[in-house]
C-alpha cells in the first residue's frame, strides 16, 4: 500500500465539517469519492483535525492510503481537476507507512477573522461580523484573549460527550491580534498543540461578550477559566470566522 500526505485547503461554508457522516456533505467524503472515481482505486482518508460545519482550512493535513502507485504530480493534477471548487489539494507527497496526521503534532495554528464593520459580501463568508462589534472595547478584548495563554483546564470552553474521557487541560502557546485596515478586519492567531471541540470559537466568543459589557470585568472571565463547567451562557463565535491555517509536525521524515 502507498501512503500519501496531502495538505488541503477548503471553503467550509457548504460542508457539514471534515468528518465523513451518514447524512450531509463533508470534505473527507468528497476527497474519497473523487479519488475513487478518478483512479478506479479504493482509498482511505484520515485527517489531522475534525473541523466543524462551516469552518475553513488552508492547511488541513490528511493521509491517503491506497494501492495506487503513480507519480505524485500526476495524482495531484488529476485529483484536483475533479474536486469541487471549494476544495483544493495544495500538495501531495509519498510518506512512510508510519505517518499519521494526528500523531507527533508539534503545533497547530488557527486564524479567527473578525470584521470590525459589516463586510463586503465577497468577503463575508470568510469572517465573522459580531452583531455587537460597535460596542466592543478592543483593548479589553486583547487583554481577555491573553488570559488564555498558557496551560489551563478549558472545560468551560468545549463540547464533550458524557462518554468522552479526554483531558480538557490544554496549552495555548500564543495569541496575537493583527489589524488589516484594507478589509476592516482583525485576525486573531491562536497557536497550540491541540484543541477541544468548539474551544477556539468559545474562547473568542467569550472574550467578545466580556469586552462589550462594561458590567463584566476581566475577573469574570478568569473565574470561568479557573472553575471549569460546561454550563455557560456566553457567546460561541460563528464558525465562518475560523480557519485551520497550519500544522507543524515533530521529526517528520519523507518517504525516499
Amino acid at each position: 500500500m502507498q501512503n500519501y500526505k496531502i495538505v488541503v485547503a477548503y471553503d467550509g461554508t457548504d460542508f457539514c465539517g471534515w468528518q465523513q457522516q451518514p447524512n450531509g456533505s463533508t470534505v473527507q467524503a468528497h476527497l474519497k469519492k473523487t479519488f475513487e472515481h478518478a483512479f478506479k482505486s479504493e482509498v482511505s482518508i484520515c485527517g489531522a483535525s475534525r473541523t466543524d460545519s462551516g469552518v475553513h482550512a488552508f492547511g488541513q493535513v490528511a493521509r491517503a492510503v491506497t494501492s495506487l502507485d503513480l507519480p505524485e504530480e500526476y495524482i495531484l493534477e488529476v485529483w484536483n481537476r475533479i474536486l469541487p471548487k471549494s476544495i483544493f489539494i495544495r500538495s501531495l507527497e509519498k510518506v512512510c507507512s508510519d505517518f499519521h496526521p494526528m500523531y507527533k503534532v508539534a503545533q497547530k495554528t488557527y486564524y479567527y477573522h473578525l470584521f470590525l464593520k459589516r463586510p463586503n459580501p465577497f468577503l463575508a463568508r470568510f469572517g465573522c461580523y459580531y452583531k455587537f462589534m460597535d460596542f466592543v472595547d478592543l483593548e479589553k478584548f486583547h487583554i481577555a484573549l491573553n488570559l488564555y495563554v498558557g496551560e489551563h483546564d478549558f472545560g468551560s470552553f468545549c463540547k464533550m460527550d458524557k462518554t468522552d474521557t479526554r483531558s480538557t487541560i490544554k496549552k495555548i502557546d500564543s495569541i496575537t491580534v493583527k489589524k488589516f485596515d484594507k478589509y476592516n478586519l482583525l485576525r486573531v492567531e491562536i497557536r497550540g498543540k491541540s484543541f477541544l471541540r468548539f474551544q477556539i470559537r468559545r474562547m473568542v466568543g467569550y472574550a467578545l461578550d466580556l469586552a462589550r459589557q462594561e458590567s463584566k470585568s476581566l475577573e469574570y472571565l478568569e473565574n470561568i477559566l479557573n472553575n471549569p463547567s460546561p454550563n455557560q451562557i456566553l457567546t460561541k463565535a460563528d464558525a465562518c470566522g475560523l480557519c485551520l491555517r497550519k500544522i507543524v509536525y515533530k521529526n517528520e521524515t519523507k518517504f525516499k
